[in-house]
């Protein structure tokens, strides 16, 4: 394992796969939405005094629960790009071994971004 050599993972069948493909260009595309609603939207809050502190987390039962600096709602997006640089590595590990397992893992990481897409709209309907 240690000498892995590097023209094997740019020779690698999952490369050339179109569902990997397919997947992976949609996850960035819905992350990059994510940055740059985020970014539009709570990013002139940080200039004004009053707006210092933003809702983070919405409760039914408690309401506003978590409450901080307008830069920590980047970790939402942050969090979509840890889960698209796993889901794919781990995806790649599992390709040559059972296909459905990846392309499954690969799925759940365009769904991920989707819901972490809904969440961050709901954390700017709840600051607007």
């Amino acid at each position: 394992m240690l000498s892995y050599n590097i023209s094997k993972f740019f020779e690698h069948p999952y490369r050339e796969d179109l569902l990997v493909k397919i997947t992976f260009i949609a996850s960035i595309f819905l992350n990059a939405i994510i940055w740059l609603s985020l970014y539009w939207k709570i990013y002139p809050f940080s200039y004004l005094a009053q707006y210092g502190q933003i809702s983070l987390h919405y409760n039914v039962y408690f309401g506003i629960d978590k409450i901080g600096s307008w830069s920590q709602i980047f970790l939402i997006p942050l969090l979509g790009i840890f889960i698209i640089l796993f889901n794919n590595i781990i995806a790649y590990i599992f390709y040559l071994q059972d296909k459905l397992i990846s392309y499954l893992i690969l799925i759940s990481q365009t769904i991920l971004q989707l819901i972490l897409l809904i969440a961050a709209i709901f954390v700017i309907l709840l600051n607007i």
